[in-house]
C-alpha cells in the first residue's frame, strides 16, 4: 500500500511540476509578445534587451582588459556606452560649476 501511495504523490507532484514549467512558459511567451507590440508601437526597449545589452557591454570590456572601467561610462538611449563614442566623463573641479543661476531675494511679509 505505501509503494501506491509514493508512487501516487510522485505522480501527482511531477504533474505539478509539469502545469507549473508550461504557465512559466505561456506567460514567459505573453510578455515577450507584449514587449515586441510595445517596442514597435512606443520605440521603448524592453528592460531585458537593456540589461542583455549591459551585460555583454560588461563581458567585452572584461575579455579586452578594461577591468572595472565600464562602471564609470553613462548609456545612451539606445544603450551603448558614451566611452565606446569618445565621450569621456571628465572629473575635474569645474564640472562642478554652476553657470545659469537665478538668485532672488525672499521678503518676509510679517
Amino acid at each position: 500500500m505505501a509503494f501506491f501511495t509514493r508512487l501516487l504523490f510522485t505522480i501527482l507532484g511531477m504533474a505539478f511540476a509539469t502545469l507549473f514549467a508550461v504557465g512559466v512558459l505561456f506567460w514567459l511567451a505573453l510578455y515577450v509578445a507584449f514587449a515586441c507590440v510595445r517596442w514597435l508601437l512606443t520605440g521603448q526597449k524592453p528592460q531585458v534587451l537593456m540589461m542583455w545589452q549591459q551585460i555583454q557591454a560588461m563581458r567585452k570590456g572584461m575579455q579586452s582588459g578594461q577591468g572595472a572601467r565600464w562602471s564609470r561610462g553613462a548609456h545612451t538611449s539606445d544603450g551603448r556606452w558614451h566611452e565606446e563614442q569618445g565621450h569621456t566623463q571628465r572629473w575635474d573641479a569645474k564640472s562642478d560649476v554652476v553657470e545659469d543661476a537665478v538668485v532672488r531675494e525672499i521678503q518676509d511679509k510679517r
